[in-house]
């Protein structure tokens, strides 16, 4: 059975996407080539795994069965098969907002302390690269459910709002979470953290445009497509000259999730997520600097001051 490593992801990305054009444009490879691996992992195995006969693919029986088989095995075949790797080096994978303070801070104990290298890795992955091997811990935005990983959660952190500064909400000093509600906004279909659902049921917005990383979510906002969220860490790592920051009250906390694979697990994982909780000795932290630029800053004390 002439079959390798590449015909099994092709057929797990096609499961997830359901989608051939999506799971080829995940994978780097074009249509035809995915379209070749599956056909030709369908002769091998004897027996029909997609139904092509709908708009999108979708599984047959055989196919489910072996999603759930690869899912749990093809992550433990790719780390058995993983070269050898320095026991110095940890590779640390983030999707879009790497958390600065408690990161490095994390990072520079490992390093001083253990002699172990931490390779910051950034992956526009929902996994952040954790899922196909390609790092061996992620700091993660959101919780994380996954059997396969063991999973801490490292910190809670306010949200902001991100507007336009030509939008009508740029006037303001703050604004609530149910306003955002009666709003679009651009939502993260890649890595990102909220959705629709997670507003009210009589405060749901639409979604105004979709972004798979953290550039495209914000040039979508500078462009009036709709209003963003982000943890106020984030945000402060990302001044952008057509968007305005501001504050957000009733909104879900952001959370930090630290996570690295249950099985074979490098050597040091574990050692680093003790370090993300464990702020090394005679440092103090300090409060997260605000995103909002001086001159908008300036303008919001202005106006809350008591006029006479």
């Amino acid at each position: 059975m002439d079959i390798g490593l590449r015909h099994l992801r092709c057929f797990l990305a096609l499961a997830e996407e359901q989608h051939f054009t999506w799971a080829a444009d995940r994978l780097g490879i074009s249509q035809p080539t995915l379209s070749r691996h599956i056909q030709r992992l369908e002769g091998a195995l004897g027996r029909a795994l997609v139904d092509r006969s709908t708009r999108h693919p979708t599984l047959t029986a055989e196919g489910h069965r072996l999603r759930a088989d690869l899912q749990v095995l093809l992550p433990q075949m790719e780390s058995a098969l993983r070269p050898a790797e320095p026991q110095s080096s940890l590779r640390l994978g983030y999707a879009w907002g790497f958390p600065l303070r408690r990161g490095r801070q994390a990072q520079a104990t490992l390093e001083e302390r253990d002699l172990v290298l931490v390779q910051t890795v950034r992956r526009d992955d929902r996994t952040a690269g954790l899922r196909e091997g390609a790092v061996d811990a992620a700091l993660l935005w959101g919780a994380v459910h996954d059997p396969r990983l063991v999973t801490t959660e490292v910190l809670r952190e306010p949200r902001i709002a991100a507007v336009s500064r030509a939008s009508t909400l740029a006037v303001r000093e703050r604004v609530t979470w149910r306003e955002l509600g009666r709003r679009c906004i651009v939502v993260n279909t890649v890595s990102g953290t909220l959705t629709p659902q997670d507003w009210p049921a009589d405060a749901t917005p639409e979604i105004g445009a979709k972004a798979s990383n953290i550039e495209e979510y914000l040039h979508a906002v500078a462009g009036r497509r709709g209003v963003g969220v982000l943890p106020v860490s984030v945000a402060a790592q990302h001044p952008d000259p057509d968007i305005l920051y501001l504050p957000l009250s009733g909104a879900p906390p952001a959370v930090l999730t630290y996570a690295y694979p249950r099985t074979n697990p490098h050597p040091h994982a574990a050692a680093f997520g003790r370090a993300l909780q464990d702020p090394r000795p005679g440092r103090t932290a300090r409060p997260t600097a605000s995103p909002l630029p001086a001159a908008d800053r300036r303008r919001a004390e202005n106006r809350a001051r008591p006029r006479t």
